[in-house]
């Protein structure tokens, strides 16, 4: 690994890569940071060139030894003099674990026991609170052709209506005139 190279990653490089090593989705690390997740993958493409890792995963393992490197180990036992005190709480590293998998809050697991979807669960709006997309592909997929029909039915009902306005204009200027 080529330390010169880790030293060009910016802080937000860094900060990306860390959530890589997270196991965490672009998404998921964009709502961490408060970027776009179109960004994240950006910073993520960056780092890779920079290091010139093979994919996301190397880049933030390379990261994730330099930074093991990095910190300075204690030289003093706890207890002793420039030690810490065996009754403080040491603080969480900052190189998270890289085997260890990231639990998501707000996945839906599977009890065996199906709860019914409401219809409001199925429109394609966002609902008040609402972070994600959480409609199913299929959903998805089915609301493309039934939003283009709903818009030629409602131009159909549109130009009819014009049509039924401008003949009963027509019919009042023959009763006047």
């Amino acid at each position: 690994m080529d330390e010169p190279r880790i030293d060009r990653l910016s802080n937000r490089h860094r900060d990306v890569l860390r959530g890589v090593a997270a196991l965490r989705k672009s998404k998921q690390i964009a709502a961490d940071l408060g970027i776009a997740p179109g960004t994240v993958d950006g910073y993520i493409a960056e780092a890779v060139r920079i290091l010139g890792a093979t994919d996301r995963g190397e880049a933030a393992r390379m990261l994730a030894q330099h930074e093991l490197k990095a910190s300075p180990p204690l030289d003093t036992p706890p207890g002793q003099f420039g030690g810490q005190s065996p009754w403080v709480v040491s603080s969480p590293q900052t190189v998270t674990e890289i085997a260890t998998p990231v639990v998501e809050p707000e996945a839906v697991h599977d009890t065996g026991i199906h709860t019914p979807m409401s219809l409001a669960g199925l429109l394609p709006i966002r609902r008040a609170g609402q972070r994600n997309n959480d409609l199913p592909v299929a959903a998805r997929l089915l609301w493309i052709p039934a939003i283009a029909v709903i818009l030629a039915v409602g131009f159909g009902m549109l130009a009819s209506g014009l049509k039924v306005l401008a003949e009963l204009i027509e019919r009042l200027g023959h009763l006047s005139g």
